[in-house]
């Protein structure tokens, strides 16, 4: 018995040795990269997952910020029932993809036409570049106040132009109506996100070989043609990933609709990141907010992993 205890000893020290290696390997600097991942993990569990994990807790509490009495309690999933059986939220779902589909499909057509002008060799190129990148570097909200006092009925240049031109015969208040105010917003959007999605049309349009242009030339192609079967599916995959990405942003646009319309005439422009902000610091309901921010974190994730899948389909073609 104690030859058989010694070995069993003896065989467990070998092991425990062994793991002590292996260990050892995982964290030697010099054959291990986990002390040059550990900065970078830490950023993203500190930056990244806590505030995540956060917020989704916050969406299962009652915490409204004027009731004090009432404490923080947990509910679990009672704000997104409540939620998602609101006709509003789903009016204002529909309306946040209506508008970003139109600001996002306008932004993508004036881009790709910017692009194919500037692609080719025509006067004044440099300066035509330059003043593309002014919505660019503009502030957001700089923009949208300036596109405010663009749009506004009694003082706004687009009415002074307008009765100028006989078109209107009164002021029109462009952003007292529903139609216009939604119109209008979304075309501020498109002006601060086309210089964006012009240069990386452009940047792909110049990565396209001459050859294939003077092949399909050569075959008797013309313009449209050479447009539709040459360039546009060569752009495809910088296409998608530029609508995607404008796409996104475009979606969680705040500092566009705020500081125009805050959401209104009569909700006509709200969207979801508006209405998260309203219930937020308007009716200081941070459980409700915090619900919608959460709705809005599941959808952009779905679309990042459709784009994915999309973009590695296009990879393998």
């Amino acid at each position: 018995m104690s030859k058989i205890t010694s070995y069993s000893k003896a065989s467990n020290s070998k092991l425990t040795v062994k793991k002590k290696k292996k260990l050892g390997l995982y964290f030697s600097p010099e054959k291990s990269a986990f002390f040059y991942l550990l900065p970078l993990v830490l950023f993203m569990l500190i930056m990244v997952a806590y505030p995540i994990g956060r917020i989704m807790y916050i969406s299962m509490t009652n915490n409204i910020m004027t009731r004090p009495d009432l404490g923080v309690q947990f509910i679990g999933l009672e704000n997104y029932i409540t939620l998602f059986s609101s006709v509003e939220f789903w009016q204002t779902t529909a309306r946040t993809g209506i508008w970003t589909g139109l600001s996002v499909l306008g932004k993508t057509a004036a881009a790709l036409g910017i692009a194919l002008l500037l692609a080719k060799d025509i006067a004044f190129k440099k300066l035509y570049t330059i003043l593309l990148m002014i919505p660019w570097v503009t502030p957001m909200v700089v923009a949208a106040v300036t596109w405010r006092w663009i749009f506004d009925g009694q003082f706004g240049m687009l009415n002074y132009i307008l009765m100028q031109v006989n078109i209107l015969q009164e002021p029109y208040v462009f952003l007292g109506h529903k139609l216009s105010a939604f119109i209008a917003t979304a075309i501020t959007d498109m002006w601060l996100g086309i210089p964006f999605l012009a240069m990386m049309f452009l940047a792909g349009l110049q990565s396209i070989p001459v050859e294939l242009h003077e092949s399909a030339s050569m075959d008797g192609a013309n313009r449209f043609q050479k447009l539709t079967r040459v360039t546009l599916p060569m752009m495809k995959p910088i296409i998608l990933v530029a609508t995607t990405m404008s796409g996104i942003w475009t979606f969680n646009s705040f500092g566009v609709i705020w500081p125009m319309t805050h959401g209104g005439p009569v909700d006509a422009t709200q969207t979801l990141i508006v209405q998260a902000y309203k219930l937020s610091f308007g009716a200081f309901d941070l459980g409700m907010g915090a619900a919608i921010a959460v709705v809005i974190f599941i959808i952009l994730t779905i679309c990042t992993l459709l784009y994915k899948r999309l973009l590695m389909r296009q990879e393998e073609l």
